[in-house]
């Protein structure tokens, strides 16, 4: 899971994928292909923010090559900081089917978003795209974000937004006082534009992009983890205790509260979890 600076592992990028593939809203992504469609020319460039490994790219340009016209051509622009997860991107990008990778071009940019200048980094975009990125921002950098975005007047796609819900099923004692410093540890500053904002942060954006001129649609893309996830279970688990750790260290909640909240997991079982997320489409008014 994400590290104090908001960095991510590749093991748990790839861990997460088929869930983030099952959880994104296709309503969203149909919609935003038929603006797509009407745009002029053969060439559609796409900006992809905090693009880790190209998870986001791997789930939606073989959906735009299905829906776009023939012939059209993606182009992705890959913004990310971390060498490490550059590299194994683009080893994991060498997997695309031919028929997609042969109508695709892609480049990484290496860059700080928490340093470059955003308008800069999505000129020329004709969509901007990120997964699972702002809730580790900032009000500030909401707003440079929505500024950008609405200057440009290109639209906006962002999926997989923790929203603070995370439901175990059977439940076990602890759970809600774990989720609850969960979220608390969420909300530190993550070093991209001040205190993140957390579960609140895809309502915020959803009114920044209102406020200007912009229409939007936030919609549920929960994951959904079985019995037979058990790896995610194990996942989802250490990150809650893991922030459970940091709290405890900081006397802001009990020294044995992870360790109890680790037992009482293990006692109840895997069963069955949710965990929120909303997806984000934004677009110019009157660009329907």
């Amino acid at each position: 899971m994400s590290d104090e600076t908001g960095g991510f592992d590749a093991g748990w990028l790839d861990l997460r994928a088929g869930f983030d593939h099952a959880a994104r809203v296709p309503a969203l992504e149909r919609r935003l292909a038929a603006m797509l469609r009407r745009r002029p020319g053969n060439q559609l460039t796409i900006v992809d923010l905090g693009a880790g490994t190209g998870g986001g790219l791997m789930h939606l340009a073989p959906r735009l090559t299905r829906w776009l016209s023939p012939g059209i051509h993606q182009s992705w622009r890959l913004v990310e900081r971390d060498p490490a997860l550059i590299a194994a991107g683009q080893t994991r990008l060498a997997t695309l089917p031919a028929v997609v990778a042969g109508g695709l071009r892609v480049t990484y940019q290496p860059a700080d978003l928490a340093l470059e200048d955003l308008s800069g980094l999505i000129a020329g975009a004709d969509l901007v795209h990120f997964t699972a990125l702002i809730d580790l921002a900032g009000m500030d950098w909401l707003v440079g974000l929505a500024d950008a975005v609405a200057a440009c007047g290109v639209p906006l796609l962002g999926a997989l937004t923790f929203d603070g819900r995370m439901d175990w099923s059977p439940p076990a004692d602890g759970d809600d006082a774990a989720v609850a410093g969960f979220i608390h540890h969420q909300r530190r500053d993550k070093g991209l534009g001040g205190v993140a904002l957390g579960a609140d942060a895809a309502p915020a954006l959803a009114r920044l992009l209102t406020d200007r001129g912009m229409t939007v649609r936030l919609v549920a893309s929960d994951w959904v983890i079985g019995p037979e996830d058990t790896a995610m279970h194990a996942a989802m688990v250490d990150g809650v205790a893991g922030a459970l750790d940091d709290l405890a260290a900081d006397g802001l909640v009990p020294a044995g509260q992870p360790a109890a909240f680790r037992a009482a997991r293990e006692a109840a079982g895997p069963g069955r979890l949710m965990v929120g997320h909303l997806d984000l489409l934004a677009w110019r008014r009157g660009h329907e």
